[in-house]
């Protein structure tokens, strides 16, 4: 299977994405986690099953795809409404869905917004969206807003710092809370880069996403999300990963284990399991894809 790539116009701009297989296959949307792009799939989407047509798009503001307009808060509602937007321009009326990380998250807002679209959704190691207790809701908004006007600021106060592909390389096997190997590095480096003088380079992820992008729901409000999801949901947890063991988060899984439609996994590896050893994951979601598209679900 070679890659193509596809662009498709919306209001700001453009989402550019990453194409594997035959457009008159089963479709299958891959969604990335924050700060990363679609060359997160690289080395997954290789190990899956033929037969299906692996759609991985670079969500707003990361990878190829146009920023969004300036001035507000990204939130996963922003990106629920991008995946309609790109769906409905290919014309998709019923497709899988694989999301890492914020990928998973975006992936289980979309299938509870829109159940008729989404036959099934594999999450892998979605730390959340971790509900907010209404007692904490007006110190979480106070720290979205002034993380914004900061960003905003850092922005017109001075130009991005800028980077030899090496140095960008090693950035992102270091400074990452989640470790990555060189050969994962080089798999997103070249959609996470925009050039600079002098044979540089500046990371062209939007800022803004460094700012909370939860949309605050209570945990009755998760609960009612999660819920709505009637689509099998298989959601694999990576065994080294911290944020997994915070009680939001913890949180967040009980609610989602309450749906009949998930099963959780526990698989060995970081946060960033399906980039650094993608093998310990292909087999799980190779016959979850099998097994829901025998059923036409």
């Amino acid at each position: 299977m070679n890659p193509q790539e596809i662009s498709i116009p919306v209001p700001w701009g453009h989402i550019a994405a990453k194409t594997w297989g035959h457009s008159s296959d089963a479709r299958v949307l891959c969604l990335h986690g924050i700060q990363d792009n679609c060359g997160t799939f690289d080395k997954l989407v290789p190990l899956l099953p033929r037969g299906f047509y692996y759609v991985c798009m670079d969500t707003p503001g990361q990878g190829r795809s146009s920023h969004y307009p300036p001035g507000f808060r990204i939130t996963l509602e922003c990106y629920a409404v991008a995946v309609k937007r790109f769906v409905d321009h290919l014309q998709w009326d019923r497709f899988r869905c694989i999301g890492h990380s914020m990928g998973g998250m975006i992936g289980s807002l979309f299938a509870s917004l829109y159940p008729e679209h989404v036959a099934s959704l594999v999450m892998i190691d979605s730390a959340g969206p971790a509900p907010v207790h209404p007692q904490d809701t007006v110190k979480w908004l106070r720290t979205a807003c002034d993380g914004l006007l900061t960003i905003e600021r850092k922005a017109v106060s001075g130009s991005p710092p800028s980077y030899t592909r090496e140095q960008a390389i090693d950035a992102l096997m270091t400074k990452r809370p989640s470790k990555l190997t060189r050969s994962s590095a080089e798999a997103l480096i070249e959609r996470s880069l925009v050039d600079r003088p002098g044979g540089r380079h500046a990371f062209c992820m939007d800022q803004r996403l460094k700012v909370p992008y939860s949309q605050m729901l209570s945990p009755i409000q998760c609960a009612a999300v999660a819920y709505s999801i009637q689509c099998p949901v298989l959601h694999l947890v990576a065994s080294d990963n911290p944020y997994q063991k915070s009680p939001d988060v913890k949180l967040s899984r009980k609610i989602y284990k309450s749906n009949p439609n998930f099963r959780v996994v526990k698989v060995d590896g970081n946060h960033d399991v399906h980039l650094n050893h993608p093998e310990r994951i292909a087999g799980l979601i190779n016959k979850f894809l099998l097994q829901t598209e025998r059923s036409k679900i």
